[in-house]
């Protein structure tokens, strides 16, 4: 079998060229050397009247006395906030116990929520939900995080936020929904 090709311009042949590599050396210890990181020689020097060790700066420890229970305050407000970032609660109702800025994230997932097909279609009824598994943790003073489950008729999903007090009462300063 042959093949005959008619060429009606020249090509010509591509060229490879050899890359130069730089030439490396292995260079070796003395015998039982073994690699290791030197340390850095840091020094500090601190201006003159400053102590060299800072003082822990005086926090006031919100009082969490006379507050409810986050423990059974928190499904509560996980049902609130869930039923706002599907649309079925005006924002307006969670501005005292949810910061500006969450609020805002919340109010905007329930208006796309709204205007989702599937949620139009099925009106404007309220869907049942049941709060199941809800966990409380202290991280600090004045600080609860705590997550929740919210199992609809159709899906469940979970909820996690941050209370923190604030002039007596229970804020939630971040929320997670999945």
């Amino acid at each position: 079998m042959s093949i005959t090709t008619t060429q009606s311009s020249p090509i010509s042949p591509i060229v490879k060229e050899e890359v130069a590599r730089p030439h490396l050396s292995l260079i070796e210890g003395g015998r039982g050397s073994e690699p290791r990181q030197l340390p850095l020689p840091l020094t500090w020097q601190v201006a003159p009247g400053v102590p060299a060790h800072p003082t822990a700066p005086v926090a006031s420890v919100p009082v969490t006395d006379a507050m409810p229970d986050p423990a059974t305050w928190a499904p509560q407000i996980a049902r609130a906030i869930v039923e706002v970032a599907h649309g079925e609660r005006p924002s307006a109702q969670l501005s005292k116990w949810v910061i500006k800025s969450q609020l805002s994230a919340l109010a905007a997932r329930g208006r796309s929520f709204a205007r989702h097909p599937a949620t139009r279609a099925q009106g404007s009824t309220s869907r049942l939900r049941r709060i199941r598994g809800v966990r409380c943790c202290h991280v600090g003073p004045g600080i609860v995080e705590a997550s929740a489950v919210i199992v609809g008729a159709q899906r469940s999903s979970a909820i996690a936020f941050r209370l923190q007090a604030y002039r007596g009462r229970w804020v939630v300063t971040a929320v997670e929904m999945r």
